[in-house]
């Protein structure tokens, strides 16, 4: 087992982690004191990362709508379309759109 230092993702503040890494799974979370930006401190969701990390039903590919169901698709082609909408977006409405 191995500390890593990282950061939690799960709200906008970005509180520095310590987790406890084994077989390539998060097994224990601690606050890193050395963060400038939360200094030891996290949430309840940053102490939980863990469960969200590696929850049954997490997405691990990107899925497309078609119909009414979902089709998983490559990261390349997802990038690629969404690449594609957003420059239609821009080119109708401007970066302001965005």
């Amino acid at each position: 087992m191995v500390w890593k230092k990282t950061a939690c993702v799960l709200c906008a503040n970005a509180c520095g982690l310590e987790v406890l890494v084994e077989g390539n799974r998060i097994v224990k979370v601690r606050g890193d004191q050395d963060s400038p930006i939360s200094e030891g401190y996290i949430c309840r969701k940053g102490n939980h990362v863990a469960y969200h990390q590696h929850h049954a039903d997490r997405l691990l590919h990107p899925l497309k709508r078609v119909g009414d169901r979902f089709e998983q698709v490559t990261w390349d082609q997802a990038v690629e379309e969404i690449a594609a909408r957003v420059q239609g977006v821009l080119a109708e409405h401007g970066p302001r759109a965005l």
